[in-house]
C-alpha cells in the first residue's frame, strides 16, 4: 500500500468578470484571438459603431486588453478599472451596462457549473486515489483555476500555478480533476 502525501494543496476555483468581458468584446467585435481561446457562450448584445469593426489597430489594442486582464486577474479585480482605452475603451464605455449583465449571467452559470452532483468525484479524492496507484507523491501545490463562459472544454496552463479553464470543462467534473492532476504530475508544481 503506497503512501499518501501529506503536504498541504489547494485548487482556488474562481471567476473573471474582467477576461469574461475581454473574450465578450473579442467575439462582438469579430477580433482575430492569437490566444485561440474559443468564443464565449451567448453572446452579449453590444451597440457598436461602425468604426468598431475592422478599425485598425483594434486587434492590437484587445491583445493589450487581455494582458492587462489577466494581470489583473491574479489580485483583486474590483480595484482595477476595466477600460482598455482608445477605440475599444469607447465601445466599452458605450456598453459598460450590458457587459455587467452579461458578465453576472456567466458568472452565475459558472457557479452552477461548479457545483458538484451528488456521487460526483472529488478532488481530494481523485489525488489520493493516484498517489495510492502511482506511488508518486504529487506533494504540496496550489493552483488558481479561473472558469470562463466559453464553449467547448478549454484547460489552458497560463504559468505557474495558474490555468484558466471553461465552464463546459466543469460540467465534466472527472475530466477537469484528471487534467488537473495530470498538469500537476507533469509540471511538478
Amino acid at each position: 500500500m503506497g503512501s499518501t502525501s501529506s503536504a498541504p494543496w489547494g485548487v482556488a476555483l474562481g471567476y473573471s468578470y474582467h477576461l469574461a468581458a475581454v473574450l465578450a468584446v473579442r467575439d462582438a467585435l469579430g477580433i482575430r484571438d492569437p490566444l485561440g481561446i474559443p468564443a464565449v457562450v451567448t453572446q452579449p448584445s453590444l451597440v457598436i459603431e461602425s468604426t468598431g469593426h475592422g478599425a485598425q489597430g483594434v486587434d492590437a489594442e484587445w491583445l493589450r486588453w487581455w494582458e492587462r486582464a489577466l494581470a489583473a486577474s491574479k489580485q483583486d479585480e474590483s480595484a482595477v478599472p476595466l477600460s482598455p482605452g482608445g477605440l475599444l475603451g469607447r465601445i466599452v464605455e458605450d456598453n459598460r451596462d450590458a457587459i455587467r449583465l452579461w458578465s453576472a449571467e456567466r458568472k452565475r452559470d459558472v457557479a452552477n457549473a461548479s457545483r458538484p452532483a451528488p456521487g460526483a468525484p472529488r478532488m481530494r479524492d481523485a489525488v489520493r486515489e493516484y498517489e495510492r496507484t502511482t506511488g508518486a507523491r504529487l506533494g504540496g501545490f496550489r493552483l488558481q483555476v479561473t472558469a470562463l463562459p466559453t464553449t467547448g472544454t478549454l484547460f489552458l496552463p497560463i504559468g505557474g500555478n495558474r490555468i484558466l479553464i471553461s465552464a463546459e470543462l466543469l460540467r465534466h467534473r472527472e475530466e477537469y480533476i484528471r487534467r488537473v492532476i495530470a498538469h500537476v504530475a507533469a509540471e511538478g508544481i
